[in-house]
């Protein structure tokens, strides 16, 4: 009995202590976010004045960092607190949606939870297709090419076994990562681009989602100067691609010097492994 109550007092002082550590990091990379959410990077497409932040670069770390359920967590924290810096509301007060996706789908990844990630990815994308002013084809010439082929390209690109590897080279469940491969810059900034643009290429529906829901299901408006939901997606078909692409390969110079980083130290141990 007595080896049973000390078992059940250690577990209850790991949880008191696990609970603290989340609140720590929380509190900490809310604070973070706030500055990084108060960076403008380039404008949004078809919300006038509105511009993306550099918040959106460092949701794929933060996903990579605190997992799942306290990156996102993190990021929706920090997206609320930052309204009162300066940094207004764009979508009714839900603009911690995308952000959240991304640190979600690269939290689900390196945490071995590749199944809920690939439903998560499935569920956005059937949800952008199922909202009434989404353009399924968009015309190039004499062919007609789905708006969201990078996003299938992506879809494809999780459930492949690449994105398996990609999350294991950049986990940092370990105490402390010994391994050379696994220290090594560039092979981190490679797993980390393919998991970051994974993750922004979600996070690019959510947003097309909201712009639906705020935009034109709650306004009843066409995006900026488009005079037809079609025109403004057909525009937006040819940017995405290099735009998404610029936010992957930003979000894996940022992430991969910290995660290195925190591989060659003990504070890995203060992260959450699931």
């Amino acid at each position: 009995m007595g080896d049973i109550a000390l078992k059940t007092d250690r577990t209850i002082d790991y949880r008191r202590r696990r609970i603290a550590i989340d609140a720590v990091l929380v509190s900490s990379f809310s604070a973070i976010y706030i500055v990084f959410r108060s960076l403008p990077t380039y404008p949004m497409l078809g919300i006038p004045g509105a511009t993306f932040k550099a918040g959106d670069i460092v949701a794929p770390l933060f996903g990579a960092l605190l997992g799942p359920l306290l990156g996102p967590l993190s990021i929706t924290v920090g997206t609320f607190a930052a309204f009162s810096t300066g940094a207004p509301p764009v979508f009714l007060g839900l603009d911690f949606l995308p952000a959240a996706t991304s640190a979600a789908m690269v939290g689900l990844m390196t945490r071995r939870r590749k199944k809920e990630s690939i439903l998560l990815n499935g569920v956005i994308i059937l949800l952008f297709l199922a909202l009434p002013y989404t353009a399924f084809y968009i015309q190039v010439g004499a062919y007609s090419i789905p708006f969201i082929w990078l996003h299938l390209i992506g879809l494809a690109l999780l459930i492949s076994p690449l994105s398996t590897k990609a999350a294991s080279k950049i986990s940092i469940q370990l105490p402390r990562v010994t391994n050379p491969r696994l220290v090594d810059l560039g092979r981190n900034l490679g797993s980390l681009f393919v998991l970051s643009l994974i993750a922004t290429l979600a996070q690019h529906l959510m947003g097309g989602i909201l712009t639906q829901a705020v935009v034109g299901l709650n306004f009843n408006r066409v995006p900026g100067r488009y005079s037809t939901w079609q025109a403004f997606w057909t525009f937006v078909f040819w940017v995405y691609p290099v735009e998404r692409t610029a936010t992957a390969i930003a979000a894996a110079l940022l992430a991969a010097p910290v995660i290195v980083a925190l591989k060659r130290s003990r504070l890995t141990e203060y992260f959450p492994g699931s």
